[in-house]
């Protein structure tokens, strides 16, 4: 492995969903001054949407379903929606119930929606989800001023370079996920 693939993979792993949906909900339930802020949304989201995917992705490489970790071919995509949604679903049920006031729940309703379309689009692309969520969480956080958003807008343009030098994305498949990803912020901070 070059030096070259080696500094795509680490800025692939410091920009996966994981880690910028985590910054993205945390951020957010610290400028929470009222209703259920705090660690409670980050526990959520871990639980019910990360740990699921990341348990799915861990055995799909290991069981030889997957090539790798990022569901890179548009046929392992399916399954990886399909978990993904039902943890955003979960969670969307358990805060109607729980916490219908939560400020989670829009957001969560903004994020299901991007999925399904994602799913969608997967016929027709193979949608860079890195660089979606990069852009999502980067675009709410912009849009309310928090400083960690505009560190993520500067990591976005090595997250496109790694994807292209990690041959996992066109960059068509990037340039969709990033508009989506940025349409989909806007629809999570205006509605």
């Amino acid at each position: 492995m070059t030096r070259v693939t080696q500094l795509a993979e680490l800025i692939s792993i410091v920009g996966h969903p994981f880690v910028t949906i985590t910054l993205l909900v945390a951020t957010l339930a610290m400028r929470q001054r009222h209703g259920h802020g705090g660690a409670q949304p980050i526990f959520l989201v871990v639980v019910l949407v990360i740990v699921p995917v990341g348990m799915l992705m861990f055995w799909q490489v290991r069981r030889g379903r997957w090539s790798n970790a990022d569901a890179s071919n548009a046929p392992e995509r399916p399954v990886l929606f399909l978990v993904a949604l039902s943890g955003v679903l979960t969670s969307i049920g358990w805060l109607l119930l729980k916490h219908p006031e939560s400020f989670m729940i829009h957001g969560m309703f903004v994020v299901a929606a991007f999925l399904c379309l994602a799913a969608l689009l997967t016929r027709w692309i193979k949608l860079s989800l890195h660089v979606a969520f990069a852009a999502l969480a980067a675009t709410v956080l912009c849009l309310i001023g928090s400083w960690v958003g505009y560190t993520l807008v500067a990591v976005v343009p090595s997250l496109f370079w790694s994807r292209l030098i990690l041959s996992r994305h066109s960059i068509r498949e990037l340039a969709v996920g990033l508009v989506l990803g940025v349409l989909a912020g806007f629809a999570m901070v205006q509605m």
